[in-house]
């Protein structure tokens, strides 16, 4: 099979595109305008084509069985300050490689976000793919401009699946975590990447990691091998096209201010050493600034992927213990 993996030069794309070379059955071409992550990731079967994402070439397209678009700003700083650039990139620009895969005739599977399930529900609630209902938050809060578009890219693709135009598997990835995740960010500073990001380099630096809103939020964290796990079990599927999924590991689930303790914790045991940080609690809209809001994901309905023979292997010491050495040893703290 000749996939196109768009968005490969990233922390998911270069995960999945050495899982698939692994299998040793498939061609990949990467598409990216970086390639940092993909280095030590080469063969024969594999192509990297830099390009910028807004800017795909059509041959990729049109030479692929498959089409992968991880293309996505997932960066809720960038949501609060530049939700046209949002907008125009989750939307517009995905749109546009859905438009042509359908004049291709290739499968897409369009990686979307959990977030398109918006606002907090009661506890007892789980998100299911096919009845959740999508709750957004009001519009003076630009923040939801992500999962807005995303949700709308979801619906017209579904709506050209509906005419039978364009033959696709929607991904809703839950907070996918690994070695090589996005980058870190100077100790203390305000907004920018995932959580795992901050508090990581508030371990290897000193300085206060911060709970956003008091870390009553919950996530739900996935390893991303068995991101990759998952994905090739929606390859392997026929009974997987025009269908959507959540990627998620429901017993992986932790409010942000139990994950903070549990990463020194895996610290300590990885180094010898205590660290050298504190637990701080900040506003959101210091943090992100103006119009930021948070959302309390519930954790994920998994029963579609268990119906294609899929589970998740990793817990969350495995799957944030795997990752904390990894940046360790990167920062020369660890040797193994």
């Amino acid at each position: 099979m000749n996939i196109a993996i768009l968005g490969a030069g990233g922390f998911i794309g270069s995960h999945l595109v050495e899982h698939l070379l692994a299998r040793g059955e498939h061609s990949i071409v990467g598409l990216d305008i970086e390639d940092e992550k993909l280095q030590g990731i080469e063969g024969p079967a594999f192509t990297f084509v830099r390009s910028d994402v807004r800017e795909v070439p059509d041959s990729v397209v049109r030479d692929a069985d498959v089409v992968v678009d991880l293309i996505a700003y997932a960066n809720p700083s960038i949501y609060v300050e530049s939700p046209l650039e949002v907008f125009r990139l989750n939307f517009m620009t995905n749109l546009e490689i859905a438009n042509q895969c359908i004049r291709y005739g290739k499968r897409l599977i369009q990686y979307s976000t959990s977030e398109v399930y918006g606002k907090s529900r009661p506890p007892d609630t789980v998100y299911f793919e096919d009845e959740t209902d999508m709750i957004m938050g009001p519009t003076t809060k630009q923040r939801w401009i992500y999962a807005v578009a995303k949700q709308l890219l979801e619906r017209v693709i579904h709506a050209h699946g509906l005419l039978g135009e364009i033959d696709y598997t929607i991904v809703r990835p839950f907070n996918f975590i690994g070695p090589r995740i996005d980058y870190l960010v100077p100790a203390g500073s305000m907004g920018g990447p995932r959580v795992f990001a901050h508090f990581m380099s508030a371990l290897l630096e000193g300085g206060p990691m911060y709970l956003v809103d008091g870390g009553a939020a919950h996530r739900t964290f996935m390893s991303i091998y068995d991101a990759n796990t998952a994905l090739q079990a929606i390859l392997d599927s026929p009974a997987a096209s025009q269908q959507i999924y959540n990627f998620g590991n429901p017993d992986n689930n932790i409010m942000i201010r139990d994950l903070a303790p549990l990463m020194m914790d895996l610290y300590q045991e990885a180094t010898g050493q205590a660290p050298r940080c504190e637990p701080t609690e900040v506003s959101g809209e210091t943090f992100y600034g103006e119009g930021y809001e948070d959302m309390d994901r519930i954790p994920p309905d998994i029963s579609k992927l268990r119906a294609l023979g899929w589970e998740p292997t990793r817990d969350l010491n495995e799957t944030f213990g795997d990752t904390i050495r990894y940046y360790l040893k990167e920062a020369g703290r660890i040797s193994v």
